[in-house]
């Protein structure tokens, strides 16, 4: 059977996007290169926050969106998720006044995000191995943390009981077009025809992007180190936990790991994809989770994992129609904190390949915006989960 639409990659962002196409009864098959959430993609390495704080403004459309959403896609995708509404905590310490926090919280709440100043005493209560250099914080109510590999795989099973055809194993090496209108894609296993072609490979976006004749360079691969110890009792039993101007994001999750990240690099891997483990980074990542909860340095690190995440230069996504191709549309670059947003995009672009009104914005979110790094909104980047 022919797919009106042919899904390439199998990470949260394109089994979301392959699941809101087979609900809304189109026909669909969703190609991956190895497995779903594949070893060394980012999906199978992400950090799982789910947050709505520090984002790009022009992120917070899908965010919201997607927030209601995670409150009941347990229930929808039929999925243990290890979804956990545990809220999300940013720290502040001495260098950041009192002032300067009130007025995060009423910009917050000017973008319509829950948010609340904690003080120290509170603060215990919600991270009770907290250390003292750490007094005051602002709370994000709405947030969390799941599972990344379960989310992708539960959407994409998902899909195909809703008639989604889901391919493993099969490499798409070029997307092809006559007259500047997709024909199909090229495939380890031949050529496939389709309608549409929906370009959610990650790091390998850029690549079969180029294929086309058209440049992506605004999107790169970056390999970040993520670190999990060993199960421990119940050291953080409170939100995701964030530190100002630090590079952390920590956790812990329903095994009882303890589990780091931030953007710490890997070293280089044979190619541009892959990285291997770096100890420096490692050092650098344990001192930084020690200096928030001493406590932790009980339970020594069992393994440290990375994906290859595409970042793009301005550190938010490419979502949409590619003007130069009839049929064709990306989703990519999500700079290392697309997961929250996955029901949100899945949605919005089965809407645009519909040719429905889009039902959550993404304006400046398009190929088409400038990419201009003074464009970067600092609260979009690294050191904060999801």
């Amino acid at each position: 059977m022919k797919p009106e639409v042919i899904v390439i990659g199998g990470g949260v962002i394109g089994s979301s996007i392959t699941y809101h196409l087979a609900r809304d009864g189109v026909k669909v098959r969703q190609l991956e290169k190895g497995s779903i959430a594949n070893q060394g993609a980012a999906s199978r390495a992400s950090a799982g926050g789910i947050r709505l704080n520090n984002r790009d403004p022009r992120e917070l459309p899908l965010a919201k969106a997607s927030i209601l959403r995670w409150q009941t896609l347990e229930e929808e995708l039929e999925a243990d998720l290890e979804y956990m509404p545990s809220g999300q905590i940013m720290l502040y310490d001495h260098r950041f006044s009192i002032e300067m926090i009130q007025e995060q919280v009423k910009e917050d709440q000017k973008n319509g995000i829950p948010a609340q100043i904690v003080n120290q005493n509170s603060l215990k209560e919600l991270i009770p191995y907290i250390s003292p250099s750490y007094t005051k914080g602002i709370f994000y109510p709405s947030g969390g943390q799941a599972n990344g590999l379960l989310t992708a795989i539960a959407f994409s099973s998902a899909a195909r009981r809703l008639g989604a055809e889901i391919v493993t194993g099969t490499e798409v090496y070029s997307i092809k077009k006559e007259n500047n209108a997709v024909t199909g894609v090229q495939t380890s296993s031949g050529f496939i025809p389709c309608d549409t072609v929906i370009n959610a490979a990650g790091v390998w976006a850029p690549a079969l992007h180029e294929k086309l004749g058209l440049s992506l360079s605004q999107i790169k691969p970056f390999c970040h180190q993520m670190s999990a110890t060993f199960a421990a009792p119940a050291i953080l039993p409170g939100p995701t936990i964030s530190a100002k101007d630090t590079k952390i994001s920590l956790k812990q999750t329903i095994d009882g790991r303890i589990r780091a990240g931030g953007g710490y690099p890997t070293k280089p891997g044979p190619d541009e994809y892959s990285g291997v483990f770096n100890e420096k980074s490692l050092k650098q990542q344990r001192a930084t989770v020690l200096s928030i909860v001493p406590e932790i340095e009980k339970y020594e690190i069992d393994f440290t994992y990375y994906g290859a995440e595409a970042h793009c230069i301005d550190e938010i996504p490419i979502l949409g129609e590619v003007p130069e191709v009839s049929g064709y549309l990306i989703a990519a670059g999500f700079s290392g904190h697309g997961f929250t947003i996955s029901p949100g995009v899945g949605q919005v672009i089965s809407d645009i390949v519909q040719k429905k009104s889009p039902s959550i914005s993404i304006e400046g979110l398009t190929i088409d915006r400038s990419f201009s790094i003074e464009n970067k909104n600092d609260g979009a980047i690294r050191h904060f989960p999801g």
